[in-house]
């Protein structure tokens, strides 16, 4: 979680006084968009691009027009190398029948055509002219091909012609100069990374969207950059509104770096922000589940046009509000942590107007529940759960909160983990969220993987019924096989209540981890399964040096001339997390730095507790012997071996925790 660290940036930023724009920014608006973006942008293409690949790009998009997506657009090397007769040409090989041609085989499928720009002298990606110096010239032009859409990048720029100026006053002198050759029926899409031009200050008045970087880095598809991407865009939470929309980047679904729940959570957090849903991915391949959700689509295209803010945050669990234009909120409940939580919020918190009970609509299951005013859901790791909010009373079954395995304590972000062979107690709990009914009774079932076992070790049935903030409690024995495999499972459960003479049921689930505790005596952790384990470069190897970025291509561990026959090789920083089930006292180990980066090198190691650290080394260099380093860990879960950069560059961080054991009783 980086929200601090960042938040720091943007106070600073935001202390920055705002220059006064020129004519040309005071003359111009953004155009007349009424929501923000929808389309696919070839950038996963890079310079592979062609007249082809956009025409069956376009095919498949026609698919999800009915949802809103219309903008096919070329993010660079589409560009000749040089203009023809000082005008702009599109490469003749990747594009032979020209960008008129283009324009017209997207329009007729109800589309719209984009392409991408520089403002500096040269594109930004496979050659080509930039519109520095043209940019008149080339608005008209752009206009003339019938293009609907213009990504405009920051590559290239002559900082030299700007005596004096910053970036923020030279991309307040370009940007204006094209979106006014624009006109006001195409799309201006600002592409500034560059965060020291502070885009989000002054976009609103050049730019139907405007990029919230605080420098240029493009997203990627996993879900730490997704997330870092976000907490960055949060940031800029109070300047996009209607007609002008702050752009996080591109929709990632169906590329394949993310999970379901994962995709989900980013097309979740991008439509409470009022984003550009533009896709990465082959639209065929971009899962209609998700990226054609209409009432997810809906929140993101209110009219409204404003972006979510923190009604709660902690770091880890989130709660988001979006005001929408008939009065009803959107609430996004975002759980950031690894294990599945329970987020709750309440109707003054998210500012609704009194009711005596209000309408919640899932915007992803489309179930509807009712609630007096609390609101709570048991959120996967990762995920997010996202309501429509209003107020109004129909026939519908008060808002139940059902959780399976949940956390013991807050800022718990371990799954459980669950011995094979034995039994483990896990737990389900049902809650009257809502309150607006009494439920009946409530009977719960619990669903495990293919050849586990599992028995209710207290009543599965509710003797009574559930009132307001009630809640109703089952024990699980859960057995998984002995030969189970150390990894994670999912498991399921349902709760079937009756309300006023009806019946409904909710569903939940839960993620564990099979493991398995080390024996009693002392053992070396390189002969253990770890749950988890982080490498810069490489991964961690056992009984060897970290070596190169390979597997397996590790050295006998050696710090100073000792050779060491067992321990664990990692490149700093590295994580390293073993599950000892509270029945281990002791973790000990020689950390230094490995002798085949020679006298290079700087770490620190660390011994953790479940969340506390309990032993430091201290900086450790490559010209230094190994340093012992131990602590007792009596009634952890977990133990985690951490090694740190010591605050240089981190290339040499070689680190090799020699003789590491613990001892368990």
């Amino acid at each position: 979680m980086r929200i601090r660290s960042a938040a720091l940036t943007a106070v600073l930023l935001g202390m920055l006084a705002i220059p006064a724009a020129g004519a040309a920014a005071r003359a111009t608006s953004p155009p007349a968009i009424d929501a923000p973006p929808m389309g696919w942008s070839s950038r996963s293409q890079g310079c592979s691009v062609s007249e082809t690949s956009v025409w069956q790009a376009a095919d498949g998009l026609a698919a999800l027009a009915p949802a809103g997506y219309r903008y096919v657009i070329i993010d660079g090397c589409w560009l000749a190398p040089q203009r023809d007769g000082g005008a702009l040409v599109a490469d003749r090989t990747r594009f032979p029948s020209g960008i008129t041609a283009l324009a017209d085989h997207v329009h007729d499928k109800g589309l719209k055509l984009g392409l991408a720009l520089s403002a500096g002298t040269k594109a930004c990606a496979g050659g080509g002219p930039g519109s520095y110096g043209n940019e008149a010239a080339d608005g008209a032009l752009i206009r003339s091909w019938g293009v609907d859409y213009l990504k405009y990048d920051w590559c290239s720029i002559p900082t030299a012609d700007f005596p004096g100026k910053n970036s923020q006053a030279i991309a307040q002198t370009l940007y204006p100069r094209m979106r006014q050759a624009l006109g006001d029926t195409i799309a201006f899409a600002m592409n500034n990374e560059d965060g020291n031009s502070v885009p989000w200050l002054w976009g609103a008045q050049v730019a139907t969207t405007w990029r919230t970087n605080v420098y240029n880095r493009p997203i990627t598809d996993n879900y730490a950059a997704m997330v870092g991407i976000w907490e960055t865009d949060m940031l800029r939470a109070d300047y996009p509104g209607p007609r002008s929309w702050a752009d996080p980047d591109l929709i990632l679904a169906g590329g394949g770096g993310m999970t379901e729940a994962e995709y989900r959570t980013q097309f979740s957090l991008w439509a409470m922000g009022a984003a550009p849903l533009v896709l990465m991915a082959d639209p065929v391949k971009a899962p209609a589940a998700i990226v054609a959700n209409s009432k997810v689509i809906a929140v993101d295209q209110d009219p409204l046009g404003v972006q979510a803010h923190f009604a709660a945050t902690d770091g880890w669990y989130h709660v988001l509000v979006k005001p929408l234009e008939n009065g009803d909120r959107a609430v996004a409940l975002f759980n950031e942590s690894d294990r599945q939580t329970t987020i709750s919020t309440t109707a003054s918190r998210l500012k609704l107007p009194h009711a005596s009970a209000y309408r919640v609509e899932d915007l992803w299951t489309g179930e509807v529940t009712l609630t007096e005013g609390r609101l709570a859901a048991a959120v996967p790791a990762h995920g997010v759960v996202m309501y429509r909010i209003g107020a109004g009373r129909e026939q519908a079954p008060p808002a139940v909160t059902f959780e399976v395995d949940p956390a013991t304590f807050l800022g718990d972000d371990r799954p459980s983990a669950l011995e094979p062979g034995r039994e483990n107690e896990l737990v389900t709990r049902v809650t009257d969220t809502g309150g607006t009914d009494r439920l009946d009774d409530v009977e719960v079932t619990l669903d495990v993987p293919e050849g586990w076992q599992t028995r209710a070790l207290t009543p599965a049935r509710s003797s009574g019924r559930l009132g307001a903030g009630e809640t109703f409690t089952v024990r699980w024995a859960v057995t998984p096989p002995a030969g189970a495999s150390r990894t994670a499972f999912e498991i399921g459960g349902r709760a079937a209540f009756g309300w006023r003479e009806r019946t409904a049921q909710v569903s939940g689930r839960a993620v564990v981890q099979v493991a398995e505790a080390p024996a009693r005596g002392t053992t070396a952790l390189s002969d253990l399964g770890w749950t988890r384990a982080t490498s810069h470069l490489g991964p961690v190897e056992r009984d060897t040096s970290n070596g190169d970025a390979a597997a397996g291509d590790g050295r006998p561990i050696t710090i100073e001339g000792v050779r060491y026959a067992k321990g664990l090789g990692a490149h700093a920083p590295a994580d390293i997390e073993f599950y000892v089930a509270r029945r281990c006292s002791e973790v000990r180990f020689l950390g230094g730095v490995d002798d085949e980066v020679g006298a290079n090198g700087s770490v620190q190691f660390e011994i953790w507790a479940d969340g506390e650290r309990v032993a430091r080394s201290g900086v450790i260099t490559g010209s230094q012997p190994a340093v012992r380093v131990s602590a007792g860990v009596r009634d952890a879960r977990y133990v985690r071996l951490v090694v740190t950069n010591a605050g240089d560059n981190a290339y040499f961080d070689h680190a090799d925790l020699a003789d590491a054991t613990i001892t368990c009783d």
